[in-house]
């Protein structure tokens, strides 16, 4: 894909961002793998989506090197760089401050799976990133621990972030998260929400892999 069109989709899915309450003002970040290079696009620092312009987007090697654009690359920019190196099977990036899941993210507590929908989406449970400061490499080793093999994580205090292999998956999987974290709130006033427990876990993921959308086997 070119980088004009992957440029259009970072800025079409900031303004969703915006649309769907999943962020406010300046708040989260965007980013996407550029195809054959060993580098990255992402959203600027500090400038509302509804202003980006396709120059705005900066570019960044994985070594940390502005490659291109005039204006400063988001904050963090080290988190997203970081993700894209420990998963080479991640291609897009999306960190928000979605309401409901950093009000769990405030508790440092992790992410239970409590909706078999849930297992489904990221595979089980998602932690919570320990916290640190913002934009440092101690919140970027921190958020890459605790996303493991995920398409998802909490940052303590902070927000929220998904991955995805498009920007698409990256968006859905952040808009699913904040709908689950709003039923495990919710479930609490209500009684105590049960956990799956791990053995259920397991073969649900497994076997929604087999029967789940139009790749499903009959």
């Amino acid at each position: 894909m070119a980088l004009e069109q992957l440029k259009k989709e970072m800025i079409y899915y900031g303004n969703l961002l915006i649309e769907k309450g999943l962020v406010t003002g300046t708040g989260g970040n965007i980013s996407v793998r550029v195809p054959g290079k060993d580098a990255f696009l992402i959203t600027p620092s500090g400038i509302p989506y509804p202003e980006i312009k396709l120059e705005d987007i900066v570019m960044m090697d994985f070594d940390g090197n502005k490659l291109s654009g005039e204006r400063n690359p988001s904050i963090e920019r080290n988190m997203h760089r970081s993700i894209f190196i420990a998963r080479p099977d991640v291609n897009a990036i999306i960190h928000t401050h979605a309401i409901y899941a950093s009000a769990i993210a405030a508790t440092r507590q992790d992410f239970p799976p409590i909706l078999d929908a849930f297992v489904a989406v990221f595979g089980g449970g998602l932690k919570t990133a320990k916290y640190a400061s913002i934009g440092t490499e101690d919140l970027a080793n921190n958020v890459v621990e605790a996303l493991g093999q995920r398409n998802g994580v909490l940052l303590a205090n902070h927000g929220a972030l998904c991955t995805g292999s498009n920007l698409a998956q990256a968006f859905d999987n952040n808009e699913f998260l904040e709908a689950s974290a709003m039923t495990y709130i919710f479930s609490h006033l209500v009684g105590k929400p049960v956990v799956l427990d791990q053995e259920t876990v397991e073969k649900e993921a497994k076997d929604l892999a087999v029967r789940y959308g139009q790749g499903a086997k009959e």
